[in-house]
Parts: structure tokens; C-alpha cells; sequence
């Protein structure tokens, strides 16, 4: 009997629209199976709760906006800690201080995106990888194999934009020194 694709889905609040691209990209994967996609509940989970829809998933998507909102965090702890495959994702154009620590402090590589069409890409090729694996415990027909082998090879042509540098103030940075280089020597040449 097949088994049942379970997703969980965390996001920090500026984020939480992006629930529905996910969704509607797993809705369009050409493959007929059972899937569930979890969430916490809406109003101020507790630890019980969360670790009870995060206990069984196949898949934890982690969207992190400018800053860390709960219960994102809870979810992102609880997750690494039971051993979940968590894959993080983030659109934070201008994150806060606790973004960036948070975002330093991860066990894995973040991925970044910057439009909805980014994220159902990702998300559409990370679920392409899990579906085909060996031991196919989805179900998945030869047929619906080759047309997710075709998408996939659709998507995997499609460039997805490199984000701007953001350059200037606005990009963060710090001056280290005055001088200029000697462009033939590379010799630090300083300012009287």
C-alpha cells in the first residue's frame, strides 16, 4: 500500500501567504499520490501540539522572512531536534539582527528565493527528488515518473535570477582602510 508524501510548513509571519504557493505547486506535481500538508495550529501552539504534527512528516519546509516570529522558531527547534529533513528557504530582503543570527547559527545551507515562481521551482524540484527515490514508497506509475522527469528537466533550464548586491549603505559593510592599491604592484598606497 502506498504511503501518504507528509509536508509540514512553518513560516515566520511576513511569510505565512506562501503557504498557499506551496501548496498549489504540490497540487500541479503531474503524479497522482496521497499528500498531506501540515502546519502548527493557528492560535498560539504549545510544544504537544506542534511535536504531534511534526512527529511523522517526510519533508519540513522552513520559509524565514526579515525576522524569526513564533512559533517559527519552536518548529525550526523541535524539527532538527527529532530528526526531521528540513530544508530551509528565505525571502528577507532587509532581515533584523535576530534574522541574521538565526540565520548564522542553521545546521544546513539556506536557500534563497525572490519570487513565487523561485519558490515553487525549489520546491518543485526538492519533491521531485524525494519522489523518485528507489524504494518508491509513494506508488508512483513509470508513467507519472517520466512526466516528472520531463518537469524536472523543464525546471532545471530555467534560470532562476541571481539576487542583487545591494551595494551602497544599504548592503552593510565596513571600511577597513583609506589607501588605495598600486594597480601593477598591489602595494597599499596611503593618503598624506
Amino acid at each position: 500500500m502506498p504511503e501518504i508524501l507528509r509536508l509540514y510548513v512553518s513560516t515566520t509571519l511576513d511569510l505565512d501567504a506562501e503557504r498557499a504557493v506551496i501548496g498549489r505547486t504540490v497540487a500541479e506535481l503531474p503524479v497522482k499520490l496521497g499528500i498531506e500538508i501540515r502546519r502548527s495550529p493557528q492560535l498560539t501552539p504549545i510544544y504537544d501540539e506542534v511535536y504531534e504534527r511534526l512527529a511523522n512528516v517526510d519533508r519540513v519546509y522552513f520559509l524565514l522572512g526579515n525576522d524569526i516570529t513564533a512559533p517559527a522558531g519552536l518548529e525550526w527547534n523541535l524539527a532538527w531536534r527529532i530528526d526531521r529533513r528540513v530544508l530551509p528557504l528565505r525571502r528577507s530582503p532587509k532581515p533584523t539582527p535576530a534574522a541574521q543570527e538565526f540565520m548564522r547559527l542553521s545546521p544546513a545551507p539556506w536557500l534563497d528565493y525572490r519570487t513565487s515562481t523561485d519558490l515553487a521551482r525549489i520546491i518543485t524540484l526538492d519533491l521531485a527528488l524525494i519522489l523518485r527515490q528507489a524504494d518508491n514508497r509513494y506508488g508512483i506509475t513509470v508513467r507519472e515518473i517520466e512526466q516528472l522527469e520531463r518537469a524536472v528537466r523543464q525546471l532545471e533550464k530555467m534560470q532562476v535570477a541571481p539576487a542583487p548586491d545591494p551595494g551602497g549603505a544599504d548592503g552593510g559593510g565596513v571600511l577597513l582602510d583609506d589607501g588605495r592599491r598600486d594597480p601593477l604592484s598591489g602595494v597599499l598606497l596611503r593618503k598624506q
